[in-house]
């Protein structure tokens, strides 16, 4: 797991190279909204974390993320949340050649996600493919045992 917490100078406040497009992880952070939850996207980059860490190493920082949102006790939740990496929306971005592409489980619970991507990756929309990979799918399990945690009522 590489962190990118004391790397360069270069970096901004979210971890991330002060320009240019990038490239890794994302998760989908639900927040206490008034009528309904509110949905940010949350990068790898902006969690602490290189392009190449996986969902399961940024699982501890999302649940601390979670725990922060939702004022609940962080070592509580990530106890109840141990090994529940696929209980938020998410994907990857890659770059494999010179397009962009978004790999995303089909799932995402904002109607403009694929801009809200664009912009928190710092792509230009020209040079990005869209990809459904059923590897970054909620699985529905996990998906209410993180509502019922956060005390969401089920819908």
């Amino acid at each position: 797991m590489r962190r990118n917490d004391e790397q360069s100078a270069e970096k901004d406040d979210e971890g991330a190279r002060s320009s240019g497009e990038m490239t890794g992880g994302y998760y989908w952070l639900p927040a206490p909204g008034h009528p309904t939850i509110c949905w940010d996207v949350v990068t790898c980059h902006q969690l602490g974390f290189d392009a190449e860490v996986g969902h399961v190493e940024m699982w501890t920082a999302m649940t601390d993320r979670l725990a922060s949102a939702w004022h609940k006790d962080a070592a509580v939740l990530r106890r109840l949340l141990k090994d529940c990496w696929y209980c938020l929306p998410r994907g990857r971005v890659t770059r494999p050649g010179k397009w962009f592409l978004i790999l995303h489980g089909d799932d995402s619970p904002c109607p403009d996600w694929l801009e809200r991507l664009v912009l928190a990756f710092r792509l230009n929309r020209r040079s990005v493919k869209v990809l459904f990979d059923e590897h970054e799918r909620t699985m529905a399990e996990d998906r209410r045992r993180v509502l019922k945690v956060l005390g969401v009522p089920a819908s």
